[in-house]
């Protein structure tokens, strides 16, 4: 393609591109089963936008009939072990202590263990990705949707639209150095397909990931380990590979440094 491309004979590369040119045409195929061996309809990649609160909770009730017990609350205090630091219990507002072997921090930006209570570090990647902010916003659907989701270049940044069958989700990725959030939130609501159900909601994070993803008897997964900006849904995938990870790697009550070391390892090459 780029010898043709150079010699002024070739198209745009989606037009070679089985999933584009079907997404221009508003066309979907979930992979063909019964297609011939060597054909590209085999391995038509795909995926789907689920509700992120309605597949929550569908998981909770998964994890519940499973015997796992749900407490509610909001942790006020940790209490650490003397002499090497791990975190012995979690102490909740009603005054409720849940101790356990191993804590994983699901406590998102603020990293209620592995930083607030470890002081971890972060690397921060503001320097390669400048984008720190966003505004997102729900709005009407607006005819059917459409079988693929759209990233809108923009002057600070960029925008999403992901249809849904009730809603389409947008938002604007940018950088508060090269637009305000009254100036975000304008163009985003100024290029919506339907009605604005609700009012932009804003979004801020700093790029980078946590210096260590596992510290002492803490595993941080999801936006307490790291955050990338949400162009290719890295943090819905870094989530998946690091409970898939911690499962593989699962340790004893030793806490083997050298199994600690190497799931570090791991974790810092994919995000790198």
């Amino acid at each position: 393609w780029l010898k043709a491309r150079q010699l002024g004979r070739a198209g745009d590369l989606g037009d070679y591109a089985l999933q584009t040119t079907a997404a221009r045409q508003g066309r979907f195929l979930p992979g063909a089963s019964d297609a011939p061996p060597g054909s590209p309809l085999a391995a038509v990649a795909y995926a789907y936008h689920f509700d992120a609160s309605l597949y929550a909770r569908y998981l909770r009730g998964f994890a519940e009939k499973l015997g796992v017990t749900r407490h509610e609350g909001k942790v006020v205090q940790v209490a650490q072990r003397a002499g090497d630091g791990f975190v012995e219990a979690v102490v909740l507002e009603n005054g409720e202590r849940i101790e356990g072997d191993l804590f994983i921090d699901c406590s998102g930006f603020r990293g209620l263990l592995i930083e607030q209570t470890l002081q971890t570090g972060y690397e921060d990647w503001s320097h390669w990705l400048p984008c720190d902010r966003a505004m997102a916003v729900p709005c009407a659907r607006v005819g059917d949707p459409t079988p693929y989701t759209r990233s809108t270049a923009r002057g600070a940044g960029w925008q999403w639209r992901i249809p849904l069958q009730h809603r389409t989700g947008n938002g604007y990725v940018y950088c508060s150095r090269h637009l305000s959030d009254d100036g975000a939130a304008a163009t985003l609501l100024a290029n919506l397909d339907g009605e604005a159900l609700a009012e932009p909601r804003p979004l801020r994070f700093v790029t980078g990931r946590r210096k260590q993803a596992w510290n002492r008897n803490v595993v941080a997964i999801g936006l307490a380990s790291g955050f990338m900006e949400p162009l290719e849904s890295t943090s819905i995938l870094l989530i998946q590979t690091g409970i898939l990870r911690l499962l593989d790697m699962f340790p004893d009550r030793g806490f083997d440094p050298v199994l600690v070391e190497r799931y570090n390892r791991a974790v810092e090459f994919e995000y790198e």
